[in-house]
């Protein structure tokens, strides 16, 4: 395979010789917007939780916006123009509520449609969105209704302008439910499900509880959300309460020291199935005991469903995910990955003691890089990986940023990295990673930090994925920046944070963006970086040309980005009969075609990207020069040619072959420059 034809990798050896000189510095801002109140009231926080990619290439993102009082303003702005993405909520308290919103974007982060909720409050954090495969999106939202208005129902608006209502009737505590809505290409909200908690006072299951802990009581968590390629549907996390979906009931083990506080690390994992329509199709929860089993992350590939979960054990005491058991030597919090299929039975469950006290995982992410999983976030934790330590440094330091890798297909640990960043080292974690086409791993680390007297950042990291060390690296943003959601396209990376308050201004690398807020404001921005995939290829010249038989021409072949860091192109023929191509991108007329007429098609195909490619029909012509005979006779028609053989009545600018035919019926040609 060649990257180009001759005369492309002519035009182009620059760009290729620069592609694999560049490095993180040549990044490019492409642009950074917030979502905020325009009050910019120290209590109207702005909250984003989770972005994820379209399939048609633009992003669905979801997280929380801060207002107390109706008639307040959210908008999505870049500090010039701004969009209004939501209205405020009636509110009875004494802060602010904290309000769903939805908003499908564009690949320059235009507001195409938003989905906010009128009445009503989403739980800190446990906001996710995912994908459909029909255009559409599922989000994974545990609400409850706005303080001072517990008679009110929950109220949200679609993005066709639809008011939707939830009738829910609280008995006067003001508690959790968990919800999955399915929404449409357009922002119409398709269906709702509801994960509805039994969060009355059992004395016998819940001796621990009093009044106060039942009217703030989250029986649930929702921290996680998938969808296969069939449309089914995943959600996990904790449950600490019965959780009731239609008429199955799921009860709860692991709580009787449970008090209803929502902070309390008691409760068992969940995974609930649905179909694509919402009905519950099946579930899978833990046996024995365990101080705490969560599900944080679910990722979907081909017919495998892989999960990670942070599980802390009593020491000695066996419980079991799926038939696997495990017996903790310790009560430390640890690591647990398993693979599972799609019908949620367990293919392997690891199971990864901490060597750290009081050991814990925030804002945690999975990613897939071909045959390695990814756990990265921020940790207290202690691993041995192949005779290898890895731990925080110093280890009474709450937290640092932590990057682990897996053997996919066995779920062994094979790596790991932790870098003890900042002044505030407990803040800093990574929350989000891809792969290059380069064969590297890039992982992006939040600093999030109480007051500009410490530093912060929001830094991309280039690991090798042999060894994790890093190499290179540049700062996103500065300003205290906590991480929440990272996508990428292949060429461009989009993040999602949450940027810090006290009026400190936060900018963005290479460009003229910056903000300041008196508020925490969510934030997202898009970069160009230097490691990519192809995404598009362009042939020269054109979609159709004509070629004389037994003549042969180069095809030029474009890719974007420039930069792409395996631009290798497969050419193929159609009819090799006809046309025949070589791998440089040259095509042949075969002389012996069959017919004067025939015609092929040739087609350029990215090696990195097989879904990227281009395509021109190549036009077998017979052109014969006749020299012109004495005589009388008139000019019938005259015909020009350029070196691609295209024909036309009037001169092609550069290069011209002229073709005159006589009344004789003779032929002449000529060569001229126009």
């Amino acid at each position: 395979m060649k990257k180009f034809t001759l005369l492309a990798a002519a035009v182009l050896a620059s760009a290729s010789m620069l592609a694999s000189a560049q490095s993180l510095a040549d990044t490019q801002t492409l642009w950074a917007k917030i979502v905020m109140n325009t009050a910019n009231q120290q209590a109207y926080t702005t909250q984003g939780n989770q972005m994820v990619l379209a399939q048609d290439g633009g992003l669905y993102v979801v997280g929380q916006v801060g207002t107390s009082a109706a008639d307040q303003e959210i908008v999505f702005t870049d500090g010039t123009n701004a969009t209004t993405v939501a209205g405020g909520v009636a509110y009875g308290g004494n802060s602010a509520n904290q309000a769903m919103l939805i908003m499908k974007l564009d690949a320059n982060g235009n507001v195409l449609w938003k989905i906010n909720q009128t009445n009503g409050e989403a739980s800190n954090n446990e906001l996710r969105i995912a994908a459909t495969p029909d255009g559409g999106a599922v989000v994974l939202a545990n609400l409850r209704h706005t303080e001072g208005h517990l008679t009110d129902r929950l109220a949200i608006t679609d993005g066709k302008g639809v008011n939707h209502e939830i009738a829910w009737d609280i008995n006067g505590e003001r508690n959790f439910r968990g919800f999955v809505f399915k929404i449409d290409a357009e922002g119409g909200i398709e269906w709702t499900q509801e994960l509805v908690m039994n969060t009355t006072a059992d004395e016998a299951t819940y001796p621990m509880w009093s009044q106060s802990s039942r009217n703030i009581g989250q029986g649930i968590k929702t921290y996680a959300l998938e969808v296969d390629n069939d449309g089914n549907i995943y959600v996990g996390g904790i449950m600490c309460a019965a959780m009731t979906i239609g008429d199955v009931t799921i009860e709860p083990h692991n709580v009787a020291n449970w008090n209803g506080n929502a902070q309390t690390t008691m409760g068992n994992m969940y995974i609930v199935k649905f179909d694509k329509n919402g009905n519950y199709v099946k579930h899978l929860v833990s046996e024995g005991e365990a101080t705490q089993e969560n599900v944080q992350c679910l990722k979907v590939l081909g017919n495998k469903l892989y999960m990670f979960g942070w599980f802390a054990g009593l020491a000695g005491t066996e419980f079991s995910v799926g038939g696997t058991s495990v017996t903790p030597a310790t009560a430390y919090g640890s690591v647990a990955m398993a693979q599972l299929d799609t019908d949620l039975n367990i293919d392997w469950f690891k199971f990864y003691e901490s060597t750290v006290s009081g050991s814990a995982w925030q804002m945690p992410t999975l990613n897939i890089a071909g045959d390695r999983l990814y756990i990265m976030g921020t940790a207290k934790y202690g691993i041995d990986i192949n005779g290898t330590t890895y731990t925080n440094t110093p280890a009474n330091k709450a937290r640092q940023s932590w990057l682990i890798q897996f053997d996919r297909n066995s779920g062994n640990a094979t790596a790991a990295t932790v870098l003890a960043t900042g002044a505030m080292q407990m803040q800093h974690g990574f929350f989000g990673g891809y792969e290059g086409t380069d064969g590297n791993f890039y992982a992006i680390e939040r600093g999030l930090t109480p007051s500009a007297s410490f530093g912060s950042e929001m830094i991309l990291y280039k690991f090798n994925q042999e060894t994790l060390v890093s190499d290179d690296n540049v700062q996103l943003a500065s300003g205290s920046c906590d991480g929440q959601s990272l996508v990428t396209d292949g060429t461009k990376v989009y993040v999602m944070n949450r940027f810090a308050n006290k009026n400190e201004t936060f900018t963005f690398y290479n460009s003229d963006y910056s903000f300041t807020s008196a508020a925490f404001v969510w934030g997202q921005s898009a970069y160009q970086v230097p490691v990519g995939a192809v995404q598009s290829i362009t042939i020269e010249p054109g979609s159709e040309i004509y070629l004389e038989k037994g003549k042969s021409m180069e095809l030029i072949a474009t890719l974007l980005p420039e930069g792409a860091a395996n631009a290798d192109i497969i050419w193929s023929s159609s009819d090799a009969s006809v046309i025949t191509v070589d791998q440089n991108g040259k095509i042949t007329a075969v002389d012996g075609a069959k017919a004067n007429e025939a015609q092929a098609i040739i087609t350029a195909t990215s090696a990195s990207n097989p879904s990227v490619k281009a395509s021109v029909t190549v036009n077998v012509k017979n052109v014969t020069a006749i020299t012109a005979i004495g005589g009388e006779k008139t000019v019938n028609s005259v015909r020009y040619y350029n070196v691609a053989g295209m024909e036309s009545d009037a001169p092609f600018k550069g290069m011209n072959i002229i073709v005159k035919t006589y009344s004789d019926g003779s032929r002449s040609t000529e060569k001229m420059v126009r």
